[in-house]
């Protein structure tokens, strides 16, 4: 984790999970580039990739469009609900490799 003195904790996303919330010291928290890349992929790649799959596949089973359409989230909002329940996990990989 690199630290620096020219942004706070206020404006950090991250505030609550370093524990540095409480000091008075300014210090900005970043994520090293894989994990931050990592982030990216995990919250807005892959979801994208996915509801665009499923929107093609069932479009093209099915003439439908609502369906489709319907399908495609109800698959997105499966995603992030199991992105969700592994949350524990997750922050193990992102707080844990911070260090």
């Amino acid at each position: 984790m690199k630290e620096s003195e020219h942004t706070g904790c206020s404006a950090c996303h991250a505030q609550f999970l370093c524990g540095r919330h409480e000091e008075d010291v300014r210090q900005a928290c970043q994520l090293p580039r894989t994990l931050a890349h990592k982030a990216v992929r995990l919250s807005y790649v892959y979801p994208l990739l996915l509801f665009l799959a499923v929107l093609c596949g069932v479009s093209a089973a099915s003439p439908a469009e609502w369906l489709a359409a319907l399908c495609a989230f109800a698959v997105l909002g499966l995603y992030y609900m199991v992105l969700r329940l592994l949350r524990a996990r997750w922050e193990k990989i992102f707080v844990d490799k911070q260090s």
